[in-house]
């Protein structure tokens, strides 16, 4: 008989789930993960996606349910779930979506079927969330080890990346404005970019955290 499993002010039904390791694996991406049963109710879902559906800004839980406050995708995603039930040829076919919100760019959702027998569970759908402004964090760890930068220029750039300016990094930091972008300049050589947007786009790349 499925449970319940709590993850912050939820309750999922729960069927398996993930596994523990999963839940590890899954915490650590940078997009968020739910998985959906055949009546779009919501098994389980990572951290960034508890997150996100918590906002309740674009998509939310509703009654047990993964929802989308656009009735347009709220109407795709319910044909879907029939299609699934109806067992159609062919079978629900996936689709992706930009999910607008109150301010921000849009999310970017995939909502996929998951074949019938891939799992034992009664995971039937899988929603991937890309919420690029959600992601503003990066390790001074992982700045230092994989890109080869100096305690000094993995604060500069973990700063920038939170999305502060060069101004306002150097007061966070209690640096000059000069000494920051002396700093950048470095990261840039160490990072194999030539401006501060490439070098944005490469971190947002991933990962983010060891």
């Amino acid at each position: 008989m499925p449970g319940k499993v709590s993850r912050g002010p939820f309750h999922f039904v729960q069927a398996g789930g993930f596994s523990g390791l999963g839940r590890i694996i899954l915490d650590k991406l940078d997009r968020g993960v739910v998985l959906l049963d055949a009546r779009g109710r919501v098994l389980d879902a990572n951290t960034l996606a508890v997150r996100l559906l918590e906002a309740g800004d674009g998509m939310a839980l509703r009654s047990g349910r993964f929802v989308f406050a656009d009735a347009a995708l709220e109407l795709r995603l319910s044909r879907m779930i029939a299609q699934r039930g109806a067992g159609a040829a062919g079978g629900a076919a996936a689709f992706a979506a930009r999910v607008s919100r109150s301010a921000g760019a849009p999310y970017r959702v995939v909502v996929t079927p998951v074949p019938e027998g891939a799992d034992e569970r009664d995971v039937a759908f899988a929603a991937l969330i890309y919420a690029p402004d959600e992601q503003r964090d990066i390790s001074t760890d992982v700045l230092r080890e994989l890109y080869a930068l100096t305690p000094a220029q993995a604060q500069v750039a973990r700063s920038l990346f939170a999305g502060r300016s060069v101004e306002e990094s150097a007061a966070a930091l209690n640096l000059s404005p000069n000494t920051v972008r002396t700093h950048l300049k470095q990261i840039f050589t160490r990072c194999e970019v030539q401006s501060q947007a490439e070098l944005l786009h490469l971190l947002a790349q991933g990962p983010q955290h060891l």
